[in-house]
């Protein structure tokens, strides 16, 4: 079983920060409004999870990709992924719901592939590219995309260069 938690914002507005996560289908690109990028834990398993979208749940126009792979120490994140070696990969969007709900429907990469290129876990920057094939379910994408995005984490959890630094 695999946990993906996406923090989608609550008003219409780019979220303001460094990271930039893109991905292309054929000729289009898109760059995210929101990502994030930061270590978690779900019942005691220690996670990396990697994601960014678009839009927002009050303008019923939210579109998200995410991934998670097990965490094995910050050292140990560059390398490559695939569904057969611990990646999960999603795709989630806005539906149509009921009067006072909002509609969120998600479905798993038929294949995906993730290649961490860099991590320095002085300035918690990471550098990758994705690939995703999402056909089952009647959906047809192939988002092909690249990211340079900085950790979050609790000031409390930074490295001691990142706290000395910070006001």
């Amino acid at each position: 079983m695999t946990t993906h938690a996406t923090f989608i914002p609550k008003k219409c507005a780019t979220i303001a920060n460094e990271n930039i996560f893109q991905w292309k289908y054929g000729t289009i690109k898109k760059t995210a409004e929101f990502s994030d990028f930061y270590q978690g834990e779900f019942f005691g398993e220690f996670y990396w999870s990697i994601g960014g979208g678009m839009g927002t749940a009050a303008e019923e126009n939210t579109f998200v990709f995410s991934m998670t792979l097990p965490y094995n120490g910050d050292d140990a994140l560059p390398g490559v992924y695939t569904l057969d070696n611990g990646l999960s990969f999603l795709h989630g969007h806005w539906i149509p719901a009921p009067p006072g709900f909002n509609g969120f429907r998600t479905v798993d990469a038929d294949s995906a592939t993730l290649n961490i290129i860099n991590y320095n876990p002085v300035t918690d920057i990471v550098e990758g590219t994705f690939e995703a094939l999402f056909k089952s379910h009647g959906y047809r994408l192939n988002p092909k995309g690249t990211f340079t995005m900085k950790r979050l984490r609790p000031s409390t959890q930074m490295p001691d260069a990142q706290r000395e630094s910070t006001p």
